[in-house]
């Protein structure tokens, strides 16, 4: 029975809440509704992504980039259950800057 409710525990079909902030503070990012959209908000003029996958394509990392400015927030569209989710500065001409995952 333990085991059981572990495994259901992990299961990416899920909806749980996830959210994550830029290491610099600069982005963040989390799920609405039942985990089926992500949005991220940038709080300085960098651009940010958020990267996540989704329950019914799991093996497929998803970008949503947000390049319209301070204190704006972009929305994906609606999709099955986001199950990992991180948040990325952008950094030109070098690897950007991302947090850790959330599951």
């Amino acid at each position: 029975m333990l085991a059981a409710t572990a495994l259901a525990a992990a299961s990416p079909t899920a909806a749980q809440a996830l959210s994550k902030w830029s290491p610099d503070n600069q982005a963040y990012a989390w799920t609405k509704l039942d985990s089926e959209f992500v949005s991220v908000k940038t709080y300085t003029s960098t651009y940010a992504h958020a990267d996540y996958y989704r329950a019914a394509s799991n093996t497929t990392q998803r970008h949503l980039w947000n390049k319209s400015g301070t204190g704006t927030t972009a929305t994906s569209g609606g999709g099955s259950v986001i199950f990992k989710l991180r948040v990325c500065e952008w950094v030109k001409d070098n690897d950007d800057d991302c947090s850790g995952w959330d599951y």
